[in-house]
Order: C-alpha cells, then structure tokens, then sequence
C-alpha cells in the first residue's frame, strides 16, 4: 500500500510539470490553427458576398494548388522541427540548427522550381484542377497563389521550429497576427477596394510578412537556439524529416488528389453552385479541425522530448490532457453548427435557393463527424511524436484517400442529397479500421517499443523527500544496468550537488520546489535529465574558480566543481516555463 501511494505522490508531481507545459503550449496553439482556420474562413466569407458563388467556386477550384504547397511545408516543417527539439531536448544545438537551416533551403528551392512549372503551363494546371482554362476569375486566383508561394509558405518552418525552440507564444501571437491581419485585409481588397479573388490572396501576403517578421526576431535576437547562419547541409535530415512529417502532411497529398476528384465530380452534378456549397463546408471543416490540430502542435515538442527521455508517465499525462480538451472544444463546435447551419450559409453569401438548400444540409451533416474527425487527428499527430509513423499513415491514408475515395463514389450516387455523408461515413470507417488495429498490435498508446526498462523517473520533493533515499535509488538502479562503482558514485554526486543547489537557492522565495530527474543508461553511457520548477537557474553556469580550499572560499560550490569537470557534456535551457539540463557522463 505504502509502495502504490508513493507511485501515486510521483504520479501527481510528474502531472504538475505537464500540466504547466501544456498550459504554455496548448492555448498559444490553438489561437494560431484557430485564427489561420478563421482567415480561410473570412476569405470565403468576403468572397461570397462581394462575387458571389463563381468566386467561392474558383477558391475550391483553386485549393489543390494550396494543399501542394502544404504537403512540402508541412511535411519538412513539422518532421524537422520533431527532430529538432529531440536534439535540444539531447542537448546538441548546433545538429538542431543545421536542421533549420536545411529545411528552410530546401523549401525555398522546392517553391522556386515548382512556381516556374505552374506558370508556364497555367493553362494545363486549370485543366487539371477540373477549371475551364477561358474562367478568368479562376485563372487570376491561381497565377496570384502561384506569385506569392515563397512568401505563404514561408511560415511553415518559421511557425514550428520557433514553436519548438521554446516560443510557442511568439509562434501562435505571429500565426494570429497572420490570419487576424489576412481576415482584415481580405473585407479591405475584396469588399472596399473591389480586387476580387485576388484580394483575398494579397491579405494572406501581407499577414505572411507580419508573420515571418515577428518569427524572424525570435531567431535574430537569439531568443532561443535557433540562428540565422552559415551551417552545412545536413541531407540526411531532409530524410529524417519527411519520413517523420509526411506522416502528416501526406493527408495534403491525398486531399490534393480527392479534391481535384471532388471538383470535377460537382461541376457535373450542380455546377460552380456546388462546387462553391463544397468550399464553405470545406473551410468549416477546417475551423473545427484547428481544435485537434492546436492539440497536435502543442504537445509534438512535449512528447518528443518526453519520448527521449523514455518518460511514459508524461507522454500519458500529455495525450489524456490534449484528447479531454479537444473532445470539450469539438463538441461544442458540432452542436452550435447542427443548430445555426441555415446562418452559417447565410453568413458566406449562399442565402437563397440550392444555394442556401445545398450549404445548409451540407454543414448540418459535417456536424455529425466532427467528434470522430477529432479523436482520428488528434491520434495520427500523436503517433507521429512518438515516431510510431505507420500508424500515422495508416489513419491519414484512410481518412484522406482509401476511405474517401469509396465514400464519394457511393455517397455522390443520388445526388446533392446524400453527398454530404462522405464526411461522416470516412471519419467512422478510419476509427473502426485503425483503433482495434493499434490495440491488438501493443496497445493505443503504443509504447512498448520505448525501452523504459533502461530509465528511471523520480521527482525530488523539497518538502517531502530525503534526496539520500532518492540517490541510493538512482546508484542501485545505473549499478544493475552495467553502471561500474565509479560511475555509479558520480551519479550521485551530480543528482545530490544539482538538486541541492537548486533548493537550496530558491527555498526561502518559492517554498515547494520540484525537481524531476530521469537517468537513462544506453551502451555504457549514461544521461541525466533534471527539470525543475524554480526561477531561472543555469547550475552550470555558477563560477567555480573562485573556489579556496587554503581560505574556505565557496566551498559550497566544491561539488559543482567536481561534477562540471567530470561531465562528458552539459546542456542547459529554461524551456516549457521550467529549467531542464541534460548531463552525459
């Protein structure tokens, strides 16, 4: 009994430091997906009032051309970053910014060459995107996507590295500020200056700038790792990157090849109305799935690190914390669309006739699906963190391709009426196909593959906790994974002089500190892994030379002397609103 109450004391305190980095993470994501989900959104809305349905008909028409580019942005953008805060949370910077550095270039290359192709031969890509090549107004859409690419997808990388890289305020207050600025300024060159459907792409330029801009300080004034520099190419990472980040963009690819289908499927069953009732629901669509997508985004950096720590109490804590708040968010999304469908419609300009008939039963029925669309979202980016790829591909492959594929054959067979069921029936088929899947084969959570039987977890309490108990529980643990007698003492040495120092400096002014401290032992290395709840402390930065044993100078700082000395490497970085140091010995 004892021994359960004292897994449930470190349970709690475990939860206190997830609890605090969610809290830091999640709201700031969930405002960026949100308000770049409500720019799409008020796009459309402008469109639809000042054009009409041909202009929400050529935004649909033109939306592959945006999922191409999210399917490189995303894909690179999100796997690096994955990478990138696993070498941080390593303790190796310099490998986390060549990283950066690569991807960045890399996309740029990629945007170049692609933007070339696609203007030489715009007629063929609106042939190919289901437009007639003679349709103006598409046609003035796609060229302005296709100017600006290099400067829109630009924030890909900027968002996720600097939302890695211990900022994800400034992350989500540069995405809000981007897709705030974006809705402003599509009412100013769509409805009061009359420039069409290219208005709306001139306000995602110039929320892009203000994105990139304030990113770009975080880089420049080095709040953070990351650096604008000269660093090599480091192509493996490229890889590594799109191996990881394609589990999640590779949903843009399939959604890149379905709504072409899509398009060209409505255009002979109702025309540029059906086509621009689809976009509406579509651009809903995307303000629901911001819920899960925040989610994701905040807890990527979290688990990964978490995962390199081999800490499964934490990646639990995290995924329980993000599935509670998303199911609260989503619900609460299809409710107040099942009930308000007819004003939604309304409120894009489709307010009369199949136009508001179409839109109406097509956002009522979307509202059914959005719980399930939730829980599949929200697991595939899960996955994904924990480097658990084929899972990740399997849900996006089924959702956004396989599944949606066959719905749309069956559902689109009697018409308008019973095509809106293509959401409902693709987001319940995935769920019933990938959940007994994962839990037959190790489990939802998928973490027997993380060697935990190499780590040990134990949160020092400095009013609770003799730190002797804590280190003898450390020595015996290193000891039988191979650790010899002289590793084990410094083992020891650096919990007790860390921990010590810590409490010892921030008692009187905070009271209760927490302190966290993993060991992993792997091939005869050992790494340690402390994060602590106190005010801003860099023990290893403490200057040591100042020690005197002759005139009994600073000799509290004799044993941060022996453990700065003897230290392969050292790491230290205030990240998540804690202290973390990683030590290799």
């Amino acid at each position: 009994m004892a021994e359960l109450t004292q897994q449930q004391m470190q349970l709690r305190q475990s939860r206190y430091f997830v609890h605090g980095a969610f809290r830091r993470f999640y709201i700031p994501a969930m405002l960026s997906t949100f308000w770049l989900a409500v720019a799409g959104v008020a796009d459309s809305v402008f469109v639809g009032n000042g054009i009409g349905a041909p202009g929400l008909a050529a935004i649909s028409l033109g939306q592959p051309v945006y999922l191409f580019y999210n399917i490189l942005s995303y894909g690179f953008s999100i796997g690096g970053s994955i990478h990138y805060a696993a070498k941080l949370a390593e303790g190796r910077e310099e490998e986390g910014r060549r990283i950066f550095i690569t991807i960045w270039k890399v996309l740029l290359l990629l945007y170049g060459v692609t933007v070339v192709l696609g203007l030489l031969f715009l007629p063929q890509l609106m042939k190919i995107l289901g437009a007639d090549p003679a349709d103006a107004v598409t046609r003035t859409y796609i060229r302005t996507q296709l100017i600006f690419v290099p400067i829109m997808f630009s924030q890909g990388p900027f968002y996720f590295f600097v939302n890695a890289d211990n900022g994800p305020k400034t992350a989500s207050v540069a995405m809000s500020v981007s897709g705030i600025t974006d809705a402003v300024f599509s009412y100013i060159f769509v409805i009061r200056l009359k420039l069409g459907v290219a208005g709306s792409v001139y306000s995602t330029v110039v929320g892009a700038v203000l994105m990139l801009l304030i990113t770009g300080q975080h880089i420049a004034r080095k709040k953070g790792a990351l650096r604008f520099c000269r660093e090599k190419m480091d192509w493996a990472a490229v890889g590594h990157s799109a191996r990881t980040g394609f589990a999640t963009s590779v949903q843009y690819v399939f959604q890149f090849i379905t709504m072409i289908a899509v398009n060209h499927l409505l255009m002979r069953m109702g025309g540029p109305v059906a086509v621009a009732a689809f976009d509406v629901v579509y651009n809903i669509s995307l303000l629901c799935s911001s819920v899960s997508e925040g989610a994701v985004f905040a807890t990527e950096p979290m688990l990964s690190s978490y995962r390199s720590e081999r800490n499964l109490d934490n990646i639990r804590i995290t995924i329980s914390m993000a599935f509670g708040w998303s199911m609260l968010f989503s619900f609460l999304f299809g409710v107040v669309l099942t009930i308000y469908s007819p004003q939604f419609s309304t409120l894009f300009g489709m307010s009369s006739g199949l136009e508001l008939d179409y839109t109406a039963k097509g956002i009522r029925t979307f509202a059914l699906c959005v719980l399930p669309a939730m829980v599949n979202i929200l697991f595939s980016g899960y996955y994904q963190s924990i480097l658990q790829e084929w899972l990740a591909y399997l849900i996006t492959f089924l959702r956004s391709f396989l599944f949606y594929l066959a719905a749309l054959f069956l559902c689109s067979r009697n018409g308008m009426d019973s095509f809106w069921y293509i959401f409902v029936v693709v987001e319940v088929l995935t769920m019933l196909v990938w959940f007994p899947l994962s839990v037959f084969r190790g489990g939802l959570l998928q973490l027997s593959d993380i060697r935990v039987e190499n780590a040990k977890t134990v949160v020092v309490d400095s009013d609770r906790q003799d730190i002797h108990e804590i280190i003898q529980q450390f020595q015996a643990f290193s000891e039988e994974r191979g650790a010899d007698a002289r590793q084990s003492m410094y083992i020891g040495l650096t919990i007790e002089e860390i921990c010590c120092a810590v409490i010892e400096r921030f008692r009187e002014k905070m009271g209760r500190i927490y302190v966290q401290v993993t060991a992993v032992v792997e091939d005869g290395e050992v790494t340690l892994y402390l994060r602590d709840n106190a005010l801003e402390f860099n023990p290893f930065a403490e200057d040591t030379e100042g020690i005197s044993l002759e005139e009994g100078k600073r000799l509290e700082l004799v044993g941060l002397r022996i453990v700065q000395k003897k230290a392969k490497e050292f790491y230290y970085r205030s990240y998540s609103g804690f202290n973390t140091l990683v030590i290799r010995m």
